[in-house]
């Protein structure tokens, strides 16, 4: 007997407890999860795998209990619990082929009549089960009885389900790489390989049997040729789905963070909008329709029969209304300038940083410590708006990504070198610049791409260091030594 088959030989409770104990809360996790308003075709099947998961745990936990009631129950009593342990077993492999099937569909859109083949063959296997025991099983049989219905399941429900649901896995990888997450693509592979081998071990290769392919394919011959109980191998396999499926479940996480996301975006165009109705209504279209009606009482006194009395007058009201239209004109140019203008242009870059803080309301979220020390004239108006934007995006990228409880917003320097320092004690990301590119999902790449813009725009750079498990920095750096001495300064760039 090899070293790994004595380890299991001696283990065997511990195993058996603990196998099924990855089944069962790989289900679990499943359930947890609120997948209801996905539009991925995995989410809508996912409660069959927790149903695979939780009732294959239940039933390998028999294996471990079952035979401690057999020192207060008799025989009869432990063959019942025995043959609900195998039915309740074959149940969960009709879950698994069932979700490979209903995945399937989903994804190839077929008819749902083929969701009648996993049930057409968990009522075969059942019926035999039931039926055929009083002719073939008596009390000297009951355990060959039993290993042949625990072959003939997973022969009928676990191997196809097994093969069904790693072929449907991979047939998501189109949605998901239209996702933009490559890392979730990754897992959706790895989880795919990991129900094909569980499929291979446990749901064709068996132990020895007097039927093929077991006579083929067996746990013995497995043994024989690689050294490695099938039990390890299975256990190994279990342990990956379990693992893979459950990582993937970030991937509706993802999916939610962009739909709020796009839906915080979309409620604050449709907000923007309607405070530009608002104001034309109440303001500019207002004074055009008093212009108007200006313009219509010179008509009509150029219109009257005394008409050499009325051009000296009508000359006059054209003057008011010339006067009116530059005067609106003014107006309209002032407009689009506040709406190029996030700030107020009489207040300091601490102030506006400090207003940015309140009005984003966030801090019964995260703990914000803000430094200033910056010496002398505030920087030039137009820089103030990109810093503006740029600690806005990046506290929010911090309240959506960084999972962190504190950050730390720091402004040093003068007017002609400064620095500013957004710094959160969040998860980090390691080597931010792979991670931006080939983890996250296009709307933070953006943002992301937006504020170096911004750092550009201002003669800015914007580097971005972080650490994962500690946290991450950003830093703005600007120098206006150059502009300054030539008398320039930054063109006011739109918000966008």
């Amino acid at each position: 007997m090899s070293i790994l088959a004595a380890f299991f030989e001696t283990n065997h409770v511990v195993i058996s407890f603990v196998y099924p104990l990855t089944f069962f809360l790989m289900g679990f996790g499943i359930l947890l999860k609120n997948t209801v308003h996905s539009h991925f075709y995995l989410a809508k099947s996912l409660y069959y795998l927790a149903l695979f998961g939780i009732l294959h745990g239940i039933a390998d936990w028999g294996v471990a209990f079952i035979p401690l009631q057999k020192s207060y129950l008799n025989a009869s009593q432990i063959y019942v619990l025995e043959s609900i342990q195998f039915i309740i077993n074959a149940i969960s492999f009709f879950f698994l082929f069932y979700f490979g099937m209903h995945l399937l569909i989903q994804t190839k859109k077929w008819d749902r009549k083929f969701l009648f083949i996993p049930m057409f063959v968990l009522l075969v296997w059942f019926s035999h089960f039931i039926f055929l025991e009083p002719i073939f099983v008596d009390e000297k049989n009951q355990d060959w009885w039993f290993a042949i219905s625990d072959i003939w399941a997973r022969y009928l429900l676990a191997f196809p389900g097994g093969a069904i649901s790693s072929y449907a896995l991979f047939l998501q990888k189109r949605q998901f790489q239209s996702f933009g997450v490559p890392s979730m693509t990754r897992i959706l592979y790895l989880a795919m390989g990991s129900v094909a081998s569980y499929a291979l071990a446990g749901g064709l290769i068996v132990p020895y049997a007097p039927v093929l392919p077991a006579i083929l394919f067996n746990s013995d011959l497995f043994f024989h040729t690689t050294g490695i109980p099938i039990e390890l191998f299975r256990g190994l396999s279990a342990f990956l789905m379990a693992f893979f499926i459950l990582k993937i479940l970030k991937v509706f996480d993802l999916e939610y963070q962009n739909y709020f996301y796009q839906a915080e975006k979309t409620k604050a165009v449709v907000e923007e909008r309607s405070k530009i109705a608002r104001d034309l209504h109440d303001g500019m279209i207002q004074s055009i329709y008093a212009t108007g009606l200006q313009l219509e009482r010179v008509r009509n006194m150029l219109l009257t029969d005394n008409k050499e009395n009325k051009i000296e007058q009508s000359a006059i009201e054209l003057q008011v209304i010339v006067k009116r239209l530059n005067d609106l004109i003014r107006e309209i140019r002032g407009y689009i300038k506040k709406l190029k203008m996030p700030v107020n242009q009489e207040a300091t870059m601490k102030e506006e940083i400090k207003r940015l803080i309140e009005e984003m309301d966030i801090k019964h979220e995260l703990q914000i410590l803000f430094q200033y020390d910056f010496q002398g004239e505030d920087p030039p108006l137009s820089q103030t708006v990109q810093i503006y934007y740029i600690v806005k995006e990046a506290l929010s990228n911090v309240l959506r990504h960084a999972n962190a409880s504190k950050v730390m917003i720091s402004v040093q320097g003068n007017r002609k070198k400064y620095e500013v320092e957004i710094e959160d004690n969040g998860t980090g990301m390691g080597n931010i610049e792979g991670y931006i590119e080939k983890e996250e999902p296009e709307f933070f790449r953006q943002g992301i791409k937006n504020m170096r813009f911004r750092a550009q725009s201002i003669g800015g750079s914007l580097i971005i260091s972080s650490v994962k498990g500690v946290g991450t920095r950003l830093t703005l750096q600007v120098k206006n030594e150059g502009r300054m001495e030539n008398g320039q300064e930054d063109q006011i760039a739109a918000s966008g």
